[in-house]
C-alpha cells in the first residue's frame, strides 16, 4: 500500500480525530455541513521532510482553539487567551503532524518535522484535506505532499 492510499480524506480524518480525543479530551466528527460552521480564522503549520516533502496546517474558527486550549489546560473558555488559544493550535499541529509522517512513514519511517508555526501558506503539491465539526467550531487539515527530488 502506498503513502497516497494510507492518507485519504477519511484516514487524515481518523488520525486528527484520535489526536483531540487522545490529548484534549475534545470530540469531532466529519462535518456533513462545513457552510454551517465558522470561517475559520486562526491558523498554524508544520513542515515535514523525507520521501515527500510537506505540510499539515490546520486551520479553526477562533471557538475551536479557545476551546482546545481550555480542554489541555482544564480551565474556562472564557478565561483562555488569544494567546493561549494560538499556542494550543500549535500543539495540535504538531500532533498531527508527528501522525502524518508515522502513516506516510509506517514503521520505518524516515521523516523529521518542523517547528510548529502560526501562519497559513500557499498551497502546494497534492492536498488531502477534511473538515471536523467540534461541538458546532470548525477545524479543518489540510495534507500538502509533494515528491521528494
Amino acid at each position: 500500500m502506498d503513502a497516497s492510499t494510507l492518507l485519504d480524506q477519511h484516514a487524515l480524518a481518523r488520525l486528527v480525530i484520535d489526536a483531540l480525543e487522545r490529548t484534549a479530551f475534545v470530540l469531532a466528527d466529519p462535518s456533513p455541513a462545513p457552510d454551517a460552521l465558522p470561517e475559520a480564522d486562526t491558523f498554524a503549520q508544520i513542515d515535514f521532510h523525507g520521501p515527500d516533502n510537506g505540510r499539515v496546517e490546520l486551520h479553526a474558527s477562533r471557538a475551536f482553539a479557545r476551546n482546545l486550549a481550555a480542554s489541555i489546560l482544564g480551565a474556562d473558555a472564557s478565561e483562555i487567551s488569544d494567546l493561549q488559544s494560538e499556542e494550543a493550535l500549535r500543539e495540535l499541529a504538531n500532533i498531527v503532524g508527528g501522525s502524518v509522517i508515522t502513516a506516510l512513514g509506517g514503521s520505518d519511517c524516515r521523516f523529521s518535522l518542523g517547528l510548529p508555526q502560526l501562519g497559513r501558506a500557499r498551497p502546494d503539491g497534492d492536498d488531502t484535506a477534511c473538515i471536523l465539526d467540534a461541538e458546532g467550531a470548525r477545524l479543518e487539515v489540510h495534507c500538502h505532499r509533494s515528491r521528494a527530488a
